[in-house]
């Protein structure tokens, strides 16, 4: 039929907590996806470290330049900022850097101008990318979730940098969603199982590489956002497959892909 979308029938299981679902719902559901979200984390704000973010979020005078991991970060960075009614103006020193374009996008709420962006979204090719532009003995402010890798921290350290670490969220895993996601493999009645972060595969599969459960998991397509997730289910030994670009538009477009070449399009 000419008329037919892409993804039409297909059923593909969002694995990322529920505030950040809606964009990839609709992706999904506009290519004739059947999207089936089933949040196995849950993001909060890291309120039992609030005292020491509200210290340093009154000082940011102190420093040079402020990172952000993930447009989350800049979400629960800005929360923080409101509460302690501190002007988004005491950033305007800073020189601003972001992991994504995603982050950056959001960066601009707090009238950040981004000016340091890795080619590669992740956290090796960014702190390469800020040891080339910012002078020596930088006071750097990164700011991240719980769950997100020291890796960015570690090696800005080791080239001489001053950082401070400032988690303002934590991913929480959920394990209330696993038995309707079992339920769906049991019955095989997922096309597609997607990751958007290495959070999201250890969520998974602690709740559902279970011995009965291989044979199903064999007939599905993993769809993971980038190299370090994809890494993760490789850990747990399952493929997937990834797109060039970072994104979860670029994961829809990979969906597509892989059906029209079933199809022989």
């Amino acid at each position: 039929m000419a008329d037919r979308l892409p993804l039409q029938g297909k059923r593909v299981l969002i694995t990322r907590a529920k505030a950040q679902v809606q964009e990839f719902i609709d992706k999904i559901e506009a290519a004739g996806g059947i999207a089936i979200p089933a949040p196995l984390l849950e993001i909060r704000a890291n309120d039992k470290q609030e005292q020491m973010i509200k210290t340093t979020i009154l000082h940011l005078k102190n420093y040079d330049c402020i990172v952000f991991t993930s447009a989350n970060g800049v979400s629960f960075f800005k929360s923080y900022l409101d509460k302690f009614n501190v002007s988004y103006s005491t950033l305007s020193h800073l020189i601003a850097a972001s992991v994504g374009s995603k982050t950056s996008k959001q960066m601009e709420k707090l009238g950040l101008r981004v000016s340091i962006i890795p080619e590669e979204f992740v956290a090796e090719k960014l702190a390469e990318s800020l040891s080339k532009n910012l002078p020596e003995h930088s006071r750097i402010l990164a700011i991240r979730g719980n769950l997100a890798r020291p890796t960015l921290v570690t090696e800005l350290k080791q080239k001489g940098f001053s950082v401070t670490d400032l988690v303002v969220y934590e991913t929480i895993h959920k394990m209330d969603e696993a038995e309707k996601l079992i339920k769906y493999l049991q019955q095989d009645e997922l096309d597609f199982i997607t990751f958007t972060s290495s959070s999201t595969v250890d969520s998974f599969m602690k709740v559902l590489n279970q011995k009965e459960l291989q044979d199903n998991l064999r007939k599905v397509v993993f769809v993971c956002i980038g190299p370090i997730t994809n890494d993760k289910l490789n850990d747990y030994g399952y493929n997937g497959i990834m797109p060039h670009s970072y994104t979860i538009d670029a994961m829809v477009k990979l969906m597509i892909e892989h059906e029209m070449s079933k199809e022989g399009l």
